[in-house]
């Protein structure tokens, strides 16, 4: 038997983002591209108060125990042209330059979260309890990801965390960052204790891995 040792032709990274602390990570104008400015996160913020909130389910099933959050579904539209364009563009050069992973796109609602420290149910505070995007389901999600869009100052806990190893990676979390990873890393959102937390997610999807 001959062993062949594998070439890693792509970096393989738990994680990568456009960071809304640094500059570069933002669009030039007439571009779209990048991190989300204060007003483009006030913006999709907005988009709660005009349309009906979803059901926070696991699976199909509500389970507040795992996970307790408030969601909307955002679909394709013409005002949120720039929005679909915006991720699909930053979709595609994170896969391209970490990954290269076999991708058709976004074919998911978006999901606006709001994590709210008020918002207990039988003592249970919003969070999402430590879980992968992938699996019988959802195999054919590769790519996840999470937009900040609140200001990390306005609460507390709500933390997005990565688990590859025994501890959890810590991530970058300005107001309008966008974080990539693969849909398979195990990862969690920490209870909420004060105030709220907006973000956007979705996951890209593609052909099954083999």
């Amino acid at each position: 038997m001959v062993w062949i040792y594998p070439q890693q032709k792509h970096h393989q990274i738990t994680y990568t983002c456009y960071d809304a602390n640094r500059k570069e990570h933002f669009c030039k104008p007439g571009e779209n591209w990048g991190a989300f400015t204060a007003e483009e996160c006030d913006w999709i913020i907005s988009l709660s108060e005009k349309i009906k909130p979803a059901k926070p389910t696991v699976d199909g099933k509500l389970k507040p125990e795992f996970r307790q959050v408030n969601v909307w579904g955002l679909n394709y539209s013409e005002p949120t042209k720039w929005l679909w364009e915006r991720l699909t563009n930053n979709v595609r050069y994170a896969n391209s330059k970490w990954w290269n992973y076999d991708i058709y796109g976004i074919f998911e609602p978006l999901h606006l979260l709001c994590y709210e420290a008020s918002n207990n149910h039988k003592n249970i505070q919003d969070h999402y309890s430590k879980h992968i995007d992938n699996g019988k389901i959802h195999y054919h999600r590769k790519i996840s990801f999470s937009i900040q869009l609140s200001n990390p100052d306005d609460y507390d806990g709500s933390e997005l965390n990565l688990y590859t190893q025994r501890e959890a990676e810590k991530l970058p979390k300005a107001r309008g960052t966008m974080v990539f990873f693969p849909s398979f890393i195990l990862h969690e959102v920490t209870p909420i204790t004060r105030g709220k937390r907006w973000a956007l997610v979705c996951w890209v999807g593609g052909p099954q891995f083999r």
